[in-house]
């Protein structure tokens, strides 16, 4: 991997942590919200900042029209994208974001070592959900 991968695989942990981060603090303060106005000026406020900051936070780039530059074959949303589903960050929606970029990014035009590394991504989730299935069926009911 490149540095420049490294420091945008970095990235989108840094970011992923700030996610939880902003999502805790909404969690926090909503349970004292009806306690006082400033009290709930602070829930607010949280929800506020998580709301704003969430678009650049979720994809590097901006979450907002993401998906039209991974579609126009924008090199450095494809290398986002692959990045994003090579780590699956966990954050509030990240399940969703995997699950559409992993789909979107099969049509976008990658280049070979990309596509190789989306088609590993693949294979380990495939490998997870067999293991899984197999689990299930040797647990009884």
């Amino acid at each position: 991997m490149t540095d420049a991968t490294d420091r945008l695989k970095a990235q989108i942990r840094r970011n992923a942590d700030e996610i939880a981060r902003l999502h805790a603090r909404i969690r926090e303060t909503v349970r004292e919200r009806d306690q006082s106005e400033a009290k709930r000026q602070l829930w607010q406020r949280a929800c506020q900042e998580f709301h704003t900051r969430y678009d650049q936070l979720a994809f590097p780039g901006g979450l907002a029209g993401a998906f039209e530059r991974l579609a126009a074959g924008d090199p450095e949303t494809m290398e986002t994208a692959i990045c994003f589903v090579e780590l699956r960050p966990y954050f509030l929606r990240s399940g969703y974001l995997f699950e559409k970029l992993l789909r979107r990014a099969g049509h976008a035009p990658l280049s070979d070592a990309q596509a190789a590394r989306l088609e590993s991504v693949r294979s380990a989730r495939a490998a997870c959900r067999a293991a899984e299935g197999m689990r299930r069926k040797s647990t009884p009911a």
